[in-house]
């Protein structure tokens, strides 16, 4: 009864929703003023001094207006700085210039989600999934988005072949537990939280979600 009116906790896609950023390693004799530019870029970014990166990724386009992966790391550094507009529309371009370049859709996903613009986000994990049927961390992504839809078939589906993918990801049980929950399957979601707590038995959030879980199958 303690547990009646207390919210689960649950995680929000948080081990992947850090955009991909691409690298590259070149020899001095490979480097001309594009590559100079761009790798200023990179490592601007990799520090944290935003605005010096774009600075140097658009004096790479300028130089270089067809290289897809500068487009993506400019998108990055846009996403740090919150403009979302200016990141989605480099990644759009990254794709239009790759419409194989996997990293670049798994950006745009996080950057329509950051927007809100759900139904666009689940569209995007859909292709980098078909780009890559074992991409764990878009199935990940996507169980969490089809959730927030409260399409919790669509989630559990999701989650389970992350699971499928990677069985010893602790998120991904505990998240599959949450979206069990939702939808009111309470055998399920506490199996899952049972097996987050066989991988980490010191799960807090586990714990008290699963205390919570107990409750509600008291009072049904």
């Amino acid at each position: 009864m303690i547990f009646r009116n207390m919210k689960k906790i649950f995680f929000a896609g948080l081990l992947f929703l850090n955009v991909v950023c691409a690298t590259d390693n070149y020899g001095a004799e490979e480097f001309g003023d594009f590559d100079v530019h761009y790798q200023m870029g990179n490592e601007y970014n990799s520090r944290g001094l935003v605005d010096l990166a774009i600075s140097e990724y658009q004096k790479a386009i300028e130089l270089n207006r067809y290289s897809p992966k500068v487009y993506n790391n400019l998108g990055v550094a846009y996403s740090k700085r919150k403009m979302f507009d200016a990141e989605i529309a480099a990644y759009k371009k990254a794709i239009e210039l790759d419409p194989t370049y996997k990293d670049a859709y798994f950006n745009l996903g996080i950057a329509y989600g950051a927007k809100g613009m759900v139904d666009e986000e689940i569209l995007v994990y859909r292709k980098v999934i078909e780009l890559d049927p074992k991409n764990f961390e878009a199935f990940y992504n996507l169980g969490h988005t089809y959730r927030e839809k409260e399409m919790f078939d669509e989630s559990i589906a999701a989650y389970r072949k992350a699971i499928e993918i990677d069985p010893q990801s602790i998120d991904t049980y505990f998240n599959l537990g949450v979206s069990y929950g939702r939808k009111g399957l309470l055998d399920d979601e506490i199996s899952q939280y049972h097996k987050v707590l066989e991988l980490n038995p010191r799960s807090a959030e586990a714990h008290f979600n699963l205390g919570v879980a107990y409750g509600e199958k008291k009072d049904v």
